[in-house]
């Protein structure tokens, strides 16, 4: 078994009820039922606490899968982002919260990805919106931008040699045997991209409402995946604020978390 999980019998802790717990990320040691009470040592204080899997869990979680549990009261995690939990901090479409020049809504307008990018660094989140294990976070916002540039380089490249017509359309300027195969391409790249980006939305947006006891409001049971599809810039404006403490940090625009250098992260690392 890793030596970071330390199987033992459980203390009772007490949570306060009247408002949900931020929650903490634990890698299961081996395959544990719901409800199963697991002590656990933490990756970077050593301090170890007992937390307890899921009992509303369908099924039992599996060895290396992450799971969440509530913070123990007493629990020194490190310094992290004043995030609310059990409700989101503003409504979906209250993109102009901080002013229609803020950084966090022009990034996710005009390119959500990146946006998304940030938000997913401050949260130790993937490239595909899943939490991960201690410092591997760090790489994913260069992960998401790396994917974004080679996407707008190979979109251009690709209009360079189709040719536009000017009606949305595309002729064969100066190769009258052109490929067909090439707009084909094009399409089902973009078409690849565009799947990417909502579904890493989806992910990053259940997870989020999960680490932060956050309840579903409309279209219950796929309100993630609709605002994923349809509300995607609002969505991702929506989490930034939330997970950001604007009136705490200053936004600012080319940061890997979108906040200052020396700002903490939004989620503690996985134990």
């Amino acid at each position: 078994m890793d030596d970071h999980y330390i199987a033992g019998p459980a203390e009772k802790i007490n949570h306060d009820s009247g408002n949900p717990s931020r929650m903490i990320r634990v890698v299961a040691p081996t395959q544990l039922p719901p409800g199963y009470e697991l002590q656990v040592q933490s990756r970077d204080s050593g301090e170890t606490f007992f937390v307890t899997v899921p009992p509303n869990r369908g099924s039992p979680v599996q060895e290396g899968e992450i799971f969440l549990a509530p913070i123990p009261q007493g629990y020194k995690t490190e310094e992290l982002v004043n995030v609310p939990t059990g409700r989101w901090k503003d409504g979906l479409f209250d993109f102009f919260h901080y002013g229609c020049f803020h950084p966090h809504f022009w990034c996710a307008l005009c390119c959500k990805e990146l946006a998304m990018a940030q938000v997913m660094q401050r949260l130790r989140l993937s490239w595909l919106g899943e939490p991960l294990e201690g410092d591997r976070a760090l790489s994913t916002f260069r992960t998401v931008v790396t994917i974004v540039i080679c996407y707008v380089l190979f979109d251009f490249s690709m209009d360079m040699l189709l040719g536009s017509s000017g009606q949305g359309g595309y002729y064969y300027s100066s190769y009258e045997n052109m490929n067909p195969v090439l707009p084909t391409l094009k399409n089902l790249v973009a078409l690849l991209f565009s799947l990417w980006s909502t579904f890493a939305l989806y992910k990053m947006r259940r997870n989020v409402r999960s680490e932060f006891s956050i309840p579903e409001q409309n279209c219950v049971g796929c309100e993630d995946c609709m605002c994923a599809v349809f509300c995607g810039c609002c969505s991702v404006a929506q989490i930034a604020r939330h997970t950001g403490d604007y009136e705490t940090y200053s936004a600012m625009w080319c940061t890997e978390t979108g906040l200052p250098n020396h700002a903490p992260f939004a989620a503690p690392i996985t134990v």
